[in-house]
């Protein structure tokens, strides 16, 4: 079945190359270089797009397969991988935000893209691709941030955040990612990440959530999930100033990850930002709101 991607575009199914795997379906990446697994999607100009540090979400998952797919629509070729000891990519983990931007810049080389290039990001990945703009100014053209922050501190402290005790889940947050923390089992992990992706929807409706097998309370979680301790005690405020390009800032009005205040904090501390709110949205514009979502990405990566 053919995919409609926002605004009416056809997506063509055939740019993945999808192959069953245990746990789903996943694209087979277009090369394997020293276990890191590098995806290239769509034709026209590059676009990196940065995975999530806690692989969360892999390549072929949900939410980055929606946001590969409205990049393709309008003609990007989208560079991304997954990150080392997820998905596909075997390279041992080293789970650091230096690790993160090296994979970045060698799948760019794999992918002889050698000139400043287009760096959009969401969530963890968003945090990342603002790492990247910070550390290899040289390497991006424009920056994409959908549901970023400047760092753990940004974000944590948040008022409506799920980690916050303003929100209304917060206790029952707090009380699985203390079974998460005690045992390390990935069944522990599927039930915290349960709880944050469903209440990151507006309509609830929208989010399926993981199944949990008996099995899953042997397996351990998985390594990558740890990347929240590291990614906590980041923080990026004092060198927002250091970013010089145009920088579009995407965010759900109702989004207890990323919440607005995280987005405005970077639309200060950024020169040349637009920022826009999504009234209807969560965590995931992209997928709540899309064709006004991919619009506005679309307008900004031409005219910009």
């Amino acid at each position: 079945m053919p995919l409609l991607g926002a605004g009416g575009y056809l997506l063509r199914r055939q740019a993945f190359r999808w192959s069953a795997t245990d746990d789903g379906i996943r694209p087979d990446p277009q090369t394997v270089q020293d276990g890191l697994a590098v995806y290239v999607f769509g034709e026209g100009e590059p676009l990196l797009l940065m995975p999530y540090p806690h692989a969360a979400t892999v390549v072929g998952g949900h939410a980055l397969t929606k946001l590969i797919e409205g990049l393709e629509a309008f003609g990007r070729k989208v560079v991304t991988f997954d990150p080392p000891g997820s998905g596909r990519s075997t390279r041992r983990m080293r789970l650091g935000m230096s690790e993160m931007l090296e994979c970045a810049e060698e799948a760019l080389g794999v992918c002889e893209v050698s000139k400043p290039v287009d760096v959009m990001g969401h969530s963890q990945g968003g945090f990342a691709s603002l790492a990247f703009a910070l550390q290899l100014p040289g390497r991006v053209r424009r920056l994409v941030l959908v549901a970023a922050g400047a760092g753990g501190p940004s974000w944590l402290g948040a008022q409506g955040a799920i980690w916050n005790s303003s929100h209304p889940d917060y206790w029952h947050f707090g009380l699985l990612s203390s079974v998460y923390l005690l045992t390390r089992r990935l069944a522990a992990q599927k039930l915290m990440y349960n709880l944050v992706f469903r209440d990151s929807y507006v309509e609830r409706v929208r989010f399926a959530p993981s199944p949990i097998p008996l099995k899953d309370w042997v397996l351990p979680a998985h390594p990558r999930t740890r990347w929240a301790l590291v990614a906590r005690n980041l923080d990026y405020r004092p060198r927002l100033g250091e970013v010089s390009v145009p920088t579009l800032l995407l965010a759900g009005r109702h989004d207890p990850q990323m919440p607005p205040s995280c987005s405005e904090e970077l639309d200060r501390g950024i020169s040349k930002t637009k920022l826009i709110l999504f009234e209807k949205s969560g965590h995931y514009p992209f997928i709540e709101e899309p064709e006004t979502f991919w619009e506005i990405v679309r307008n900004f990566l031409v005219g910009s």
